[in-house]
């Protein structure tokens, strides 16, 4: 019995995140119900009190008309000199994945720049390499316009949402 409750609690745990990582509420909301839910299923498991819940906060300042970024994954559809289905994903911690079917993935961490809430700081290897400004966010669609730090250039880039099942085509050998 008491392996099974052992076994109980990150089952439940892992349940619950799951169901609540499939709704579309915001993540603060949705970290602070994980916490709390969490802190229930101890108590409920162990038989100890269940400590006051914590509020769980991203790291990077987010305001709610970003939510549809962070609920998609993104495909690189213009410009076409872009690397072939290139990928990005945004994480509402400050966390950006980027990949193609030709490249290896990076990871980068992204802010807001606080002076114009619609502009993203990308990092790499701890300095500046780019700024991204939002020129629209739809369900379906991210515009960009990327500023490379270094070298001062700008290119528009446009993201389509990834609604369906998708596999990197094979290369030709």
């Amino acid at each position: 019995m008491i392996k099974r409750q052992h076994l109980l609690l990150p089952f439940l745990s892992l349940l619950v995140a799951g169901l609540i990582s499939c709704s579309q509420s915001g993540y603060s909301s949705s970290a602070s119900v994980i916490a709390q839910t969490t802190a229930q299923t101890t108590a409920q498991v162990t038989g100890t009190p269940s400590p006051t819940p914590v509020r769980i906060t991203p790291s990077t300042p987010t305001s709610s008309d970003l939510t549809q970024m962070f609920s998609r994954i993104w495909r690189v559809t213009a410009p076409s000199g872009s690397a072939p289905n290139s990928l990005y994903i945004f994480l509402p911690n400050g966390t950006l994945l980027q990949t193609s079917c030709v490249e290896t993935y990076a990871i980068f961490p992204w802010t807001i720049d606080k002076a114009a809430p619609k502009v993203l700081k990308v990092s790499e290897n701890g300095r500046p390499a780019y700024t991204a400004e939002i020129l629209e966010l739809t369900d379906t669609t991210l515009r960009l316009k990327q500023k490379l730090i270094p070298s001062n250039e700008t290119k528009e880039m446009t993201l389509t949402a990834v609604d369906s099942e998708f596999v990197c085509p094979d290369l030709p050998k």
